[in-house]
């Protein structure tokens, strides 16, 4: 399934002249998330789990996960990437009150491992204006018709 687009007017200030460029932007057109129920129904299909085991699974993962970012700690996982948390606070005029009452997590960042991202970018897009896309190919971008299919082109 592809990833939708938009293309949107953006007003780019960077250098000294302002000009307005258009980018990129999605655009969700799902109905709704894929949700823990069907990854584990998916993760049961590719292992030797039961659909109730790996559910069970994701459900300790998640708790596992928040347990070591609450320590402030950074959870690695193979093949996917780094969770870790980030923390603000309220603003003050000396640093000695910055005080532990007045901090909070703020987020939890994530950033992926080469390895995952090398597997997201090897998608299709299709813009929800034009009616047509792009297939990210590593290198290599060829341009897709509605009207064509997903076989490679002949030369």
């Amino acid at each position: 399934m592809p990833i939708n687009y938009v293309v949107r007017k953006k007003v780019d200030k960077s250098s000294n002249q302002t000009k307005e460029l258009y980018y990129a932007t999605t655009k969700a057109l799902q109905k709704r998330p894929v949700d823990s129920v069907q990854i584990a129904d998916e993760l049961a299909e590719r292992s030797s789990l039961q659909n109730g085991d790996a559910l069970s699974a994701l459900t300790q993962l998640s708790d596992i996960i928040a347990s070591h970012l609450r320590e402030g700690r950074t959870v690695s996982i193979k093949g996917l990437g780094n969770f870790y948390p980030t923390v603000s606070s309220q603003g003050v005029e000396k640093p000695e009150d910055c005080t532990a009452n007045k901090v909070w997590i703020s987020r939890i960042c994530f950033k992926s491992s080469p390895s995952f991202l090398k597997k997201v970018k090897a998608t299709h897009f299709v813009s929800m204006q034009l009616g047509y896309g792009w297939s990210a190919q590593p290198n290599k971008k060829k341009k897709k018709n509605n009207n064509e299919s997903d076989a490679p082109e002949s030369e």
